[in-house]
């Protein structure tokens, strides 16, 4: 099949994480692909990144010469004041966008119920999804990017979306791309499941994983990987405890130890993850928060004629977790002005 896009080396990142990581990907012409995994983890990125939304830090993304993209964004792109048949069929005369099956089959699917002659602010969010998702199955594309399309989508709108883009292409040509966390739709589109999940290490990003099948073969391979992952790790640790032992048989004998095994064996140890430092949590949580997060001096807050804090005195620095009791004054105010703090491990 002919490689209608794809990304090679590329690295992502923002200002407070790597998104990816030497990241390297390829699309065939006639690919069906739903890309699966936790929020947060770089999904919407990936779409930005293929689709050409997004610019890589480094890195390479490759498109073929001509390729035209239409891609649907989850962020609100209609012009408020446009009306909806322009948004759907522009300037052209009804004869002429009558004619065309496609367009009269989106727009019985999505927006039969819709008033074109209103203006796009004043439809729902919902009418206003599946409008700027019929604009985008009106026009001819080679590739298809959608992100969460089946939100705002009723179970007939959702059915009718899955048969359209099931029979959208020829066997073997166009390309689609989907985020979703609609399982069924899933399984009725992508024929190729990507995983993007976080890497083993931090600061290594995310990593796309392909699985064949949709969503029902992706979650059965996903349960045999980390079945074998669980035996290759037990086996990892049997054989460390093992290497262990035999280092620790005194320093006198460990001169007369092979140096290949040895190094063998420091192998294994440096594969295991180092102890919590509290104290490198605390650096990093302060590089983080500043040198302060939180300072409260003199505050009282009442509603109305009744005070519920009066001259609280709060100064929480980073790590430090503050406990302290109330008490209450004359007038029925709390008075926090004792606080407590005591250093514990921030969250990482």
């Amino acid at each position: 099949m002919a490689h209608l896009l794809g990304a090679e080396n590329v690295h992502l990142q923002y200002p407070t994480r790597t998104v990816f990581s030497s990241l390297t990907v390829g699309i065939s012409d006639g690919a069906r692909i739903g890309i699966v995994g936790r929020n947060g983890e770089g999904k919407s990125s990936l779409l930005g990144l293929l689709t050409g939304r997004i610019t890589a830090d480094s890195g390479r993304v490759t498109r073929r010469r001509d390729l035209r993209i239409g891609a649907l964004e989850q962020s609100d792109t209609l012009d408020c004041g446009r009306p909806v048949r322009s948004a759907l069929v522009g300037e052209q005369p009804e004869h002429e966008w009558a004619a065309n099956p496609r367009i009269r089959d989106v727009i019985a699917g999505l927006v039969s119920d819709i008033d074109w002659a209103a203006a796009a602010g004043t439809l729902s969010g919902g009418q206003r999804r599946r409008v700027q998702l019929a604009a985008l199955l009106i026009g001819d594309w080679d590739v298809i990017a959608l992100d969460e399309p089946t939100n705002h989508l009723d179970v007939e709108g959702i059915t009718w979306l899955a048969g359209h883009l099931r029979q959208r292409w020829p066997d073997g040509t166009g390309c689609l791309l989907v985020v979703t966390h609609d399982r069924w739709f899933l399984d009725e589109v992508a024929a190729t499941t990507w995983e993007v999940h976080a890497g083993g290490q931090a600061g290594q990003g995310s990593r796309v994983e392909p699985f064949e099948g949709g969503y029902a073969a992706y979650v059965l391979a996903r349960v045999e990987r980390d079945r074998q992952a669980a035996v290759a790790e037990a086996r990892r640790q049997n054989l460390l405890r093992k290497e262990l032992a035999w280092l620790r048989r005194g320093a006198p004998a460990r001169t007369s130890k092979p140096k290949f095994r040895i190094e063998a064996a420091n192998q294994l140890i440096a594969d295991v993850p180092p102890l919590r430092d509290t104290v490198a949590l605390a650096k990093l949580a302060t590089a983080r928060l500043g040198k302060n997060v939180i300072d409260l001096l003199d505050v009282s807050v009442g509603y109305g004629a009744q005070p519920v804090l009066r001259d609280v005195q709060w100064q929480i620095a980073p790590g430090e977790r503050a406990i302290s009791p109330s008490r209450v004054d004359g007038s029925g105010a709390a008075r926090r002005s004792g606080w407590r703090c005591s250093t514990s491990s921030p969250a990482p």
